[in-house]
Formats: structure tokens, C-alpha cells, sequence
């Protein structure tokens, strides 16, 4: 900082600071004097308040001890009679006398009374007092004073109490005593308010205020009702007799002539503040004359504002600091510069003018362009008044450069809207509170025809309302201007200019302004003719979907995942399930369904990411109709958005009677197809029985011939016919298995090992084997699990593959005829049977037609076999599959399944 900057402001801080020493030194002089004077007022109140407060200790010292003295003459009276009772010197009649003299010559005496020793009241005085009566029984405290004079031996106070009738009292207790002997005491009893009354001189009265104070403070007796005391002159004392807490306090009365201790203070104070109020409104002045100069400067050279002040001649005289922050200029550069200067040559002519009507004398208000340092240009404001005595104009500029550059973009933000107006195809409309149009874009224009100038200061009835529908739009008009208009508007024919009619949805909202007022409603206007075209070809197209839904002898339905409520079902349903299927459960109309364990999943579970799924296809049976529908569930998602379950009930009731039949027939060309194969092994069986038949004929013969000649012994004949019984057995068994083979019997499924059912088919076989010298070889896996399957029909099916490997092998040699049985477990659900030649093989072409009915290669076949054998095998729930033998022939298997993979099947089935 430069030393004069420094200089400068080290002279004007002393300069501030001798102005603030001129100006308060008489405040000061004044202060000290006011508080001086204050303090001798204090000084003298003081003192007289001492003087006041001791001559009042000394008064009422006085009082105490004239109390005392009149009290002391009481006891020595009681002692009198105690002594004279304690010595039978004293009757009642006596006692009577002597206590209402005293009573009467000492008006704060209200009873004299004598209480035995058992503290029963025994005399009283006067005899018509209500407070001690002959008999009554001391209190607590009135006890425990008695007693306290009885071990004291003398006179003894007690504390002040309140009668039953509102007075309070003092006793004193003297005890009476005839040698040991204690007979009681004698009690004088006290008015606290007579004490005051009658112990206390009246000058004592009338110049201070008496009060007795009780042991808690309360107040027990004043001797006046005044209240106007002066509380700065009092004084308390405690009562001389012992135990009773008495204090004796007198206050000062205050008289009305005293003089205001207060006065002199307040004249004092009150002087100073007027003199100190004179000085403070000097300085006011004169700081208010220094604050103007200085605000008239400082509002100069703080205004944000350009102020400066100009010659009539156009060339400046002063400037403020603010063409510095806005135009760039020094102040101090300014004066002697033409404003011309500045201006924009574009505006020079204008500016100009203006100085020529200030020159004139008027004032002058308009918007130039100025240069600024840098050579940029800034729009100014400029007011100008013209002083034309000081030949000075006094001007003021402010910058508007913002404004301009808001209106600008005003003005673009007026032409984008205006642009985004035209552009929009929603059609706008307003209306004043009174119903005439005052705006409508072109969109509306051109939705109904009219130019903008035949729209705007229209009122009803508007230029495109049809007329057939006048009465209409007026009433939609005046709900409008009452505010009634539905939410989701209202909906009306327009009448284009050519005379066309368009459908179209008016929605209607409050038009408010800046202020918040409400001018008017702006309607939105929508060109609704080819939505309601598609809305009703949608409603077209859904009765025609619901017509073919109702036309399907199919029943239809649609319910909810969730709750299971039936929300759509077509004529064939409800015909099935009654016309009110809708709305109630899919259980409680005994629709057929499946148990929620045959669904893949829960359907009340799946959420819209699970869609579309199958959820069950197959059979099932009206449990009150008895008919059979083929059922399909699909898990969709309704309209509405909610998960929901469309099902597609068929009824195939005569398709299972057909079904029925076919298998009752099938049945019957099993069992054929068994007599034939019997009857292809009759000769072969035939023979196989005439052995076990001739050995029996000759060990029965040998027996007869031995027994006959007499020379038998009983170990040949049982060895004889134990093999007798053997063949017979034998015969017996392939008997049965023939009967048992060939009967006609219901399919009927239990668990069974594949193995036993393996060798009761090879038994069968080896005889038809051995005929053709063919040889059949099991390969059966051990502990392979039982299977769910009809013994006989299954044995049906290995006999018949068996018989068909041995025909296929009958051109090989006999070494070569070798036909393998093999069974093996396909994990724990299902066993495998596989019956394996070594034969010609099937060709492509024949693979084909092999489970074609009434298709063989034999030249002696029915071609039934095994189309019987796979339709055993889908019985089972298995399949039969044909495969090439790699060393040669063909290998025909079959799966079965096990008992365990068969529960579920079962109770489906």
C-alpha cells in the first residue's frame, strides 16, 4: 500500500476519533453528575431509614417488656390459687369469685380453669364459657404441656392453638402440688388477639402496625386492618415466656404527608435524560446532515446503476464508478468526453433526438446501444431529467443487456411453441368463462375445416356442431363452464366445413394464468373416428371368436391359477356344467381335472415369467357323469394380466367304448393266437406227453407182473412207483401249463419276477426247440427287480418272439441255431427282455410293415403275432423295439417296468 493511502487512512481514524471524543464527553459530564447526586440522596435516605429502624427496636422492646410484666402478675395470681388449692384453702365457689375478678380487671385473660392430674377439666371460670367444660379431657398438646409443668415445677407456656370457635389462644400451665403430691395445674388461657388489645398502650397502636406471629409464620392477630405500611421500618421479637414461638412484629404506618423517598431520585434522573435528550437530538442533527452528504456520495459511487451527470452541450461532467464494472471506462476519464462517444453509430441519430428534447427542457427515457473499453456493446436504459437553471442534465442507466438476451429468447421460446403448436395432431381449444373461443390451434383447424378467423369470438352454437346434435353440445358446453365435465371427457360429432362428420373426445382442464386465476378451460381434442372403427371390428372379430368357441362341441374354460374362479366357459360347457359355471369354482361345478400332484408344477405358483407352459394332457373321468373327456391345461396369461389356466375338455366316451371293444377283441385274438400256437404244437406236445404217459404204463405193468409171480419185494415195488409218480407229475405240469396257457382270463397286473416268466416260456419252447434242433440259451441277470405285469400275456409275448427266432433259423445248421433269452435291470424304473437269433435278418422295407396287421413273411402266418405282442407291450407301459443283430439275424426287446416305477401308473390307470 502506498505511504499516502496509508497517511490518508491514519487522518481520518483520528479524525473519527476526536469527532467521537467531542461527542461524548457531555455525555460523560452529565453521567458523572447524575450518579453523585444519586449517590447522596442514597447516603441521606439511608441514614434516616437507620434512625427510623432503631427508634422503632426500642419501642417495641418496650412493648415486649410491659407484656412481659402484665404476664408475670398473671402467673403470680395462678401461683396463688395453685397454693391455696394445693392446701384446701380454696372451694369452687372461691375459685369462682376470684378468677372472673381477674378475669375482668385483665381483659387477655378468657378462662381460668383447673385440670386434675388424670387431665379431666375439674373448674372452669367463668362459668359460662364454652371452651372448657367440667369434664372434658385435655388434647394431645394441652396434655403434653401439663405434664411438662408437672416435671418443670413452675409455669409453663404452651403453643398457640385455634378454639373450636376460630379464636387463637396461649395457655399457661402451673402446676399444684401438696408436698409430692401432684393434684393437677392451674391454666390460664390467653386471647392472642386481646393481647395485642389490652397489654399494648394505644399511642403503641396507633404509630405502628402490631402483628403476633405464630411458630410457622402464619399471622394470628394484628391490631389494625391497614395495610398501607412502610415495610423498610420494621421489626420483630421474640415473646419472653418460654415455648410458646411467639414473635412480636411492628411495622411503621405510612403517612400520607411524608414526602416520596422516590421524589428526589426521580428529579434527578428525570433532569439528566432531559439533558442528555437535548445533547442526543444535537447529534441526531447533525449526524443526520453528515449521513445524508455522505449517502448522497456513497449512493453516487455504490449504485449498481450508471449515474453520471452531463452537460446540456452532451460532454460528461462527472460518472460514477459503475461504467468502470460495466462499460469498462475509469470515472476519472470520463469528464470532458462527449456522451456521443459511447453510442452505436446505428444509434447515433436517435440519441441525438433525444439530446435535442433534453436541451429543450423535457425528460427523456430510452434503450441505445453503448461501446464498451473493449470494444463490445452493451444496451443500456438511460433516464435523463434536465436541470435547465444548472444547464446540467442528471442521467441514469441501467444495463439491459440480459433483457434483451431474455426477450430473444423469449421471442425463439414464442416461435418454437408456436412451431411445436401447428406441429402437434392433438387439436387445442380454449374458451373464456363465458363460453366464446379465444384460441384454437391449427391442428383443430384442420380437424374441423374452419380457418383460425372463423373460429376465434365464436360462441355457441360453434360453427362445427352438427346440427342434429345441437341440444347435446350445449348441454356438454354448459357442464364445461360449470366445471362438471367427467374426467375422461365427453364424446362428439363434428361437422367439418364439407359438411363430413368425424368422431371426436373432448378433455377439459382449468385455464389458469401467471397470477393463479383461473380465464377459461383449454380442451384437447382427439380425431377418435378410426379407433372406434378398429374398436368395433375388435368387437366384431371377438363375437365372431366367441361364436366358433360356442360352436365347438368341446367344452371350453378359463379360470384363475390362483383362486381357481372360472373366469370364461363357452355354450359346450356350461351346457355340461350349468349356464352359471361362470364366476364359481372350477371344483364346485365337478369339472374333471387332474389332482394337483399329476401337474408338472403347482399352477397356483407360476408368474408371468413361467408362460406359456403345458400343464397336463390326458384322460380323465366325470366323477358324477361317469363319461370320459380327454383333458388338456394350458397355463396362459389373461387380459387383465393375471395367470390363469385354459383348459379343453373333449368327450371321447364313445371313443373308450370303441376302445373297450377293440381290446375285448384283441383279448380274443390273443387267445386265438395261443390256440394256434398250440395247435402248431400239438403233435410236438403230444409226443413230449406220450413218455411220461408209457413210463407210467410200464413201471404200473413190472409192478403187476412181479406182484403176480409172487416173487416182489416192497423196495422194488416203492422204487417203481415212486417213478411212476414222477412221470404222472410230470405230465400233470405241462398239462396245466397248456390249460393255464390257453384259459381265457382278464388282464390282470401284479408283481412278478421277469425270471420265473422267462423259464415258464423256455419250458414251452424247448419242445418246438428240440423239434428243430435249435438250442435256446437264457442270459438272466441276478436279483433283477419285479415287475408289474400280467404273467400270461407276458409269456404269451417271449413265447411268441421265441417261436419266431427258431422259424427265422430254420435254413442255418443245426450248430448254428443257437437263440439267446437275455433280461437285465435299466436302473431301478424298468427291466429289459431281449430275444436274440441268428437268422436271415429283416430288410428296411419289411422293418416297416412288421407291426402291420395281417403282414407276414411266412408262408403259413396270419401276421397278427406281433402286432398282439406290441400292443401287450404298450399295455405295460413299455415299448418293443426291433434292432439288427450284429453277428447276424435280428434282436426283438422290450422294456417293463418295475413295481416301483409302476405305482404312479397304476393309480393313473
Amino acid at each position: 500500500m502506498p505511504e499516502s493511502a496509508e497517511s490518508a487512512e491514519s487522518a481520518e481514524s483520528g479524525r473519527l476519533a476526536r469527532t467521537r471524543l467531542y461527542w461524548t464527553a457531555p455525555y460523560v459530564a452529565v453521567g458523572i453528575f447524575a450518579l453523585t447526586m444519586l449517590g447522596l440522596v442514597w447516603l441521606l435516605q439511608l441514614r434516616d431509614a437507620e434512625t427510623q429502624r432503631n427508634a422503632v427496636a426500642r419501642d417495641v422492646q418496650w412493648a415486649e417488656q410491659t407484656m412481659r410484666l402484665h404476664m408475670q402478675g398473671t402467673e403470680e395470681f395462678l401461683s396463688q390459687l395453685a397454693r391455696d388449692l394445693a392446701v384446701s384453702a380454696l372451694d369452687q365457689n372461691g375459685f369462682q369469685v376470684r378468677a372472673n375478678q381477674h378475669i375482668a380487671n385483665n381483659g387477655e385473660l378468657v378462662n381460668v380453669v383447673w385440670v386434675g392430674p388424670e387431665e379431666l377439666v375439674r373448674w372452669t371460670a367463668p362459668f359460662d364459657t364454652t371452651d372448657w367444660l367440667t369434664g372434658d379431657a385435655l388434647s394431645r398438646v394441652q396434655a403434653a404441656t401439663l405434664y411438662r409443668a408437672r416435671d418443670t415445677g413452675h409455669a409453663t407456656y404452651g403453643e398457640a392453638y385455634q378454639t373450636p370457635g376460630k379464636r387463637h389462644v396461649l395457655d399457661v400451665f402451673v402446676p399444684v402440688r401438696h408436698g409430692r403430691e401432684f393434684l393437677g395445674a392451674i391454666v390460664g388461657v390467653y386471647s392472642i388477639e386481646r393481647v395485642l388489645q389490652y397489654l399494648v398502650p394505644s399511642w403503641f397502636g396507633e404509630k405502628y402496625h402490631l402483628a403476633l406471629i405464630g411458630p410457622q409464620g402464619e399471622t394470628l392477630a394484628v391490631n389494625s386492618s391497614v395495610v398501607d405500611l412502610d415495610q423498610s421500618i420494621s421489626y420483630s421479637i421474640p415473646l419472653d415466656p418460654p415455648g410458646t414461638g411467639l414473635v412480636l412484629r411492628a411495622t411503621a404506618f405510612r403517612t400520607p404527608s411524608q414526602l416520596p423517598q422516590a421524589l428526589p431520585t426521580a428529579m434527578i434522573i428525570g433532569l439528566s435524560v432531559i439533558v442528555l435528550w437535548t445533547l442526543w437530538l444535537l447529534r441526531s442533527h447533525v449526524q443526520r446532515r453528515v449521513r445524508v452528504e455522505k449517502e448522497r456520495d456513497r449512493l453516487f459511487n455504490l449504485s449498481l446503476d450508471l449515474l453520471c451527470i452531463v452537460g446540456l452541450d452532451g460532454v460528461f461532467r462527472r460518472a460514477n464508478p459503475a461504467f468502470e464494472r460495466i462499460l469498462g471506462y475509469l470515472p476519472d476519464d470520463l469528464p470532458g468526453r462527449p456522451l456521443l462517444d459511447l453510442v452505436h453509430a446505428d444509434d447515433v441519430p436517435f440519441a441525438v433526438e433525444q439530446m435535442r428534447r433534453l436541451a429543450e427542457g423535457q425528460p427523456v427515457s430510452f434503450e441505445i446501444r453503448c461501446r464498451c473499453a473493449d470494444g463490445s456493446f452493451r444496451w443500456l436504459d438511460w433516464s435523463i431529467n434536465p436541470v435547465r437553471e444548472e444547464k446540467l442534465v442528471y442521467a441514469v442507466a441501467h444495463d439491459i443487456t440480459g433483457r434483451k438476451a431474455g426477450e430473444e429468447a423469449l421471442r425463439a421460446e414464442s416461435a418454437f411453441r408456436k412451431a411445436m403448436e401447428e406441429s402437434v395432431m392433438t387439436g387445442m381449444r380454449a374458451i373464456d368463462l363465458t363460453g366464446r373461443i379465444i384460441y384454437v390451434n391449427s391442428a383443430f383447424c384442420r380437424m374441423v375445416g374452419f380457418e383460425q378467423e372463423e373460429l376465434l369470438g365464436a360462441t355457441r352454437p360453434f360453427p362445427y356442431w352438427a346440427p342434429e346434435e345441437l341440444e347435446l353440445c350445449s348441454q356438454n358446453l354448459d357442464l364445461t363452464l360449470l366445471g362438471r365435465a367427467p374426467p375422461s371427457g365427453f364424446e362428439m360429432h363434428i361437422r367439418r366445413k364439407n359438411g363430413e362428420r368425424i368422431d371426436a373426445r373432448f378433455y377439459l382442464s382449468p385455464l389458469i394464468d401467471a397470477n393463479g386465476v383461473q380465464t377459461g378451460w383449454m380442451a384437447s381434442v382427439t380425431d377418435i373416428t378410426e379407433p372406434k372403427r378398429i374398436r368395433a371390428a375388435l368387437e366384431a372379430a371377438h363375437e365372431r371368436f366367441e361364436a366358433v368357441l360356442d360352436g365347438l362341441e368341446a367344452a371350453v374354460f378359463v379360470a384363475d391359477a390362483r383362486t381357481d374362479e372360472i373366469l370364461f366357459a363357452n355354450r359346450a360347457f356350461k351346457s355340461i356344467h350349468g349356464f352359471d359355471a361362470v364366476g364359481r369354482t372350477v371344483r364346485g361345478v365337478a369339472v374333471p381335472q387332474p389332482e394337483r400332484g399329476d401337474y408338472p408344477v403347482d399352477p397356483r405358483g407360476l408368474t408371468a415369467a413361467d408362460l406359456p407352459r403345458e400343464l397336463f394332457d390326458g384322460e380323465l373321468q366325470h366323477p358324477l357323469s361317469g363319461r370320459w373327456y380327454h383333458v388338456r391345461e394350458h397355463a396362459t396369461r389373461w387380459v387383465d394380466g393375471r395367470v390363469v389356466r385354459m383348459g379343453i375338455a373333449t368327450d371321447i366316451t364313445e371313443r373308450k367304448q370303441t376302445a373297450e371293444v377293440s381290446r375285448q377283441q384283441a383279448e380274443r385274438l390273443q387267445r386265438t393266437s395261443r390256440l394256434i400256437t398250440m395247435g402248431e404244437m400239438a403233435s410236438t406236445l403230444a409226443h413230449e406227453l406220450n413218455q411220461p404217459l408209457s413210463a407210467i404204463a410200464n413201471y404200473c405193468m413190472g409192478c403187476v407182473t412181479r406182484i403176480q409171480s409172487g416173487s416182489v419185494r416192497e423196495e422194488d415195488l416203492l422204487a417203481a412207483m415212486q417213478k411212476a409218480s414222477f412221470q404222472a407229475e410230470r405230465a400233470g405240469k405241462i398239462i396245466r401249463r397248456i390249460r393255464e396257457f390257453v384259459k381265457k382270463s382278464e388282464p390282470r397286473r401284479s408283481a412278478v419276477q421277469i425270471s420265473d416268466v422267462l423259464d415258464d416260456a423256455i419250458g414251452f419252447a424247448e419242445i418246438d426247440a428240440r423239434r428243430m434242433s435249435s438250442r435256446i440259451v437264457p442270459e438272466v441277470a441276478p436279483d433283477l427287480p419285479a415287475v408289474f405285469a400280467d404273467r400270461i400275456m407276458i409269456e404269451q409275448v417271449v413265447l411268441n418272439l421265441i417261436k419266431n427266432g427258431i422259424d427265422a433259423m430254420a435254413d442255418l445248421p443245426p450248430e448254428q441255431r443257437v437263440l439267446t433269452v437275455r433280461a437285465r435291470a435299466l436302473g431301478p424304473r424298468a427291466v429289459e427282455v431281449a430275444v436274440i437269433d441268428r437268422g436271415h435278418g429283416i430288410g428296411d422295407e419289411e422293418r416297416g410293415h412288421l407291426f402291420t396287421p395281417f403282414y407276414t413273411t411266412k408262408s403259413e402266418g396270419m401276421g397278427m403275432g406281433l402286432n398282439i405282442c406290441r400292443s401287450i407291450i404298450e399295455f405295460h407301459d413299455g415299448r418293443l423295439i426291433v434292432d439288427s443283430n450284429p453277428e447276424g439275424g435280428t434282436i426283438f426287446s422290450f422294456t417293463l417296468p418295475t413295481e416301483i416305477a409302476s405305482d404312479r401308473t397304476v393309480r393313473r390307470s
